[in-house]
C-alpha cells in the first residue's frame, strides 16, 4: 500500500480546552459506551468554526486553479451518530444537532466538494447493528463506519459528473477483500485508557478482522519505480492504516490511494502543509486530493490558542503557505532576487550568478539574498535545494525599519535536490533580505532561485 511519514516542524498538537483537561476527556454514557469531551460545541466556537471553513474554502480555490479536484469529508460527531449512549446529564442541544449541516451548506456555497457523512451515517440501518460504526471505547470510527464513509466519498464522487469522469480516467488497481471467521479484541481504545483511576474497567471490543489486500503487483514503470497514485487521502488519526479507513477506499474505489496521516498531537492543517511539502506532491501532484477532518477539529484552526505555543500558527500564513506550495507555475513577482557574495557567497567558486554550491558548513554559515524591492505578501521564494544532514533550515528576513523574523522549515537532508517553496512573511513592509542557514551539512547548495507572486485574490 502506498503511505508515507509526515514529519513537520510546525506540528500541530491539538490538545484540548485546559478546563476538559481537568475534568478529564472521557464521558462515562450507557451501555458501556465511551465519548470524547472534545467533541461538546456550542455558538461561542461558531467563529472559530467559520475561520477553518473560510481557510478550507480559499485553499479549495488555489487546487482548483492548479487542476486538482479537492473533495472533503468531515467525521461526524460520535456523540450525535450514538446519542442514544449518552448519560442523562447530557444532552445535545440545537447547535450541536445542526452543526455539521450548517458547515456543509457553508462549504456547498463555497463551491466545496464535500461528503456528506453524518446524513448516511445517521439514516444507515445499520447503525445499531453488532458492527457499530464507531467503537464503543474509542474515539475512531470502527471498520464498518471506514467502510461506509467509503462508499459514501464512492458515490459523491459518482453524483459529480466531473469528479466521476477524473476518477474514471485513473487506471483500475483491483483490490479483493476477506472478512475474518472470528472475532478478535480490538486495539481501539483511546477514551478507556484516559479514564481516571477509580473508573470502571471495560472489557476489550471483539470485531471481526478486514484484510484488504492488492489483487496484482504495483504498477511500475521500466526502470521499476511505483507509478504515480492519482488519489491522495490526507487525513487524521482516522485515516491511520489500522482504522482500514485507507484501505476501504482503495477497495471501494478499485483505485490505489496515497495514504498521509498525523495525530492529534499535529493536527489536520500541519498534515496537508506536510503533504503537500513532500516530494510525492511536489514531483506529481493527485488528480483527487481527498482530506479528512474530523468535525470537531473544525473549532481549531491554525492559531487556535489551546495548543503549545511552539505549533500555533498564523491563520494566514498558513494559507500563505500551503497556496505557495500548489502553485504549478511560478508566476514573477516584481522583487528580484541576488545571492550576496557574503557569508557563504564570498567563498571562491561556490557562487555562480544566483545557484550557489557549497561543501560542508557549519552552524552560523549563511547565504544570503537581497531584493531590489521589498518582498509583498504574496511573494514567496521557489528554488532547488540540497542539503546533507539537517532536516531543517532556519530563514531570516530583515531590512531597514523592519523587525527581523526567523522561520523555521523543514527538509529532507539526504543530499538530494528538492523543490524548496516558502513565504517570508513580516508583521509590517516585506524584507529587503533573507538569509538561510543550513546548520551544520556535508554539503548544500540553493540552485534556480525565483521569487514568484501568488494569486491576488488569495486573501479576498
Amino acid at each position: 500500500m502506498n503511505k508515507i511519514s509526515v514529519y513537520f516542524v510546525m506540528a500541530s498538537a491539538l490538545t484540548c480546552h485546559s478546563l476538559w483537561a481537568q475534568q478529564g476527556t472521557t464521558i462515562i454514557g450507557k451501555n458501556d459506551w465511551l465519548f470524547y469531551q472534545y467533541e461538546m460545541t456550542d455558538p461561542s466556537y461558531s467563529n472559530l468554526e467559520n475561520t477553518s471553513l473560510d481557510l478550507i474554502a480559499k485553499f479549495n480555490r488555489q487546487l482548483r486553479a492548479n487542476g486538482i479536484n479537492l473533495v472533503v469529508t468531515l467525521v461526524p460527531l460520535k456523540m450525535r451518530v450514538y446519542s442514544e449512549h449518552l448519560p442523562d446529564s447530557i444532552k445535545l442541544s440545537e447547535y450541536m444537532i445542526g452543526s455539521y449541516a450548517r458547515m456543509s451548506g457553508v462549504l456547498a456555497s463555497a463551491q466545496v466538494h464535500l461528503a456528506d457523512l453524518n446524513t448516511v451515517f445517521l439514516a444507515s440501518q445499520s447503525r445499531n447493528s453488532d458492527a457499530p460504526f464507531f467503537f464503543r471505547l474509542d474515539s475512531h470510527w470502527a471498520s464498518a463506519g471506514a467502510m461506509l464513509a467509503a462508499e459514501t466519498i464512492k458515490s459523491s464522487i459518482d453524483a459529480n459528473s466531473e469528479l466521476k469522469k477524473t476518477l474514471n480516467a485513473l487506471p483500475v488497481e483491483k483490490f479483493n477483500i476477506i472478512y475474518g471467521k472470528r472475532k478478535r479484541p480490538s486495539k481501539g481504545r483511546d477514551l478507556a485508557e484516559q479514564l481516571p483511576t477509580g473508573s470502571p474497567n471495560f472489557a476489550a471490543e471483539m470485531v471481526t478482522p478486514v484484510n484488504i489486500s492488492r489483487a496484482q503487483p504495483p504498477k511500475e514503470d521500466l526502470l521499476g519505480n511505483r507509478l504515480p497514485v492519482g488519489i491522495t487521502l490526507v487525513g487524521s488519526s482516522y485515516s491511520h492504516e489500522w482504522t482500514g479507513f485507507p484501505d476501504a477506499l482503495r477497495y471501494v474505489l478499485q483505485r490505489d490511494v496515497l495514504g498521509v496521516s498525523v495525530g492529534a498531537d499535529r493536527g489536520s492543517w500541519v498534515g496537508m502543509e506536510s503533504y503537500l511539502r513532500d516530494d510525492s506532491f511536489q514531483t506529481k501532484a493527485p488528480e483527487i486530493l481527498l482530506w479528512e477532518l474530523p468535525e470537531r477539529d473544525m473549532k481549531a484552526p491554525p492559531d487556535y490558542k489551546f495548543r503549545d505555543a511552539r505549533y500555533v500558527t498564523n491563520n494566514t500564513e498558513w494559507l500563505l503557505r500551503v497556496s505557495a506550495l500548489v502553485q504549478a507555475k511560478c508566476e514573477i513577482a516584481e522583487p528580484q532576487a541576488r545571492v550576496v557574495a557574503t557569508g557563504l557567497g564570498s567563498k571562491s567558486g561556490q557562487l555562480k550568478g544566483n545557484d550557489l554550491v557549497a561543501g560542508p558548513t557549519v552552524d552560523g554559515d549563511f547565504v544570503e539574498i537581497s531584493f531590489d524591492k521589498p518582498l509583498e505578501k504574496l511573494d514567496y521564494l521557489s528554488a532547488r535545494l540540497t542539503l546533507d544532514g539537517p532536516k531543517l533550515v532556519t530563514l531570516e528576513g530583515s531590512g531597514a525599519g523592519v523587525a527581523s523574523r526567523q522561520l523555521v522549515y523543514p527538509v529532507a537532508g539526504d543530499d538530494a535536490s528538492h523543490v524548496f517553496k516558502v513565504t517570508v512573511p513580516s508583521a509590517t513592509k516585506g524584507f529587503s533580505k533573507v538569509r538561510i542557514f543550513p546548520g551544520k551539512s556535508n554539503g548544500f547548495a540553493l540552485q534556480n532561485l525565483q521569487v514568484c507572486r501568488q494569486p491576488a485574490e488569495l486573501l479576498k
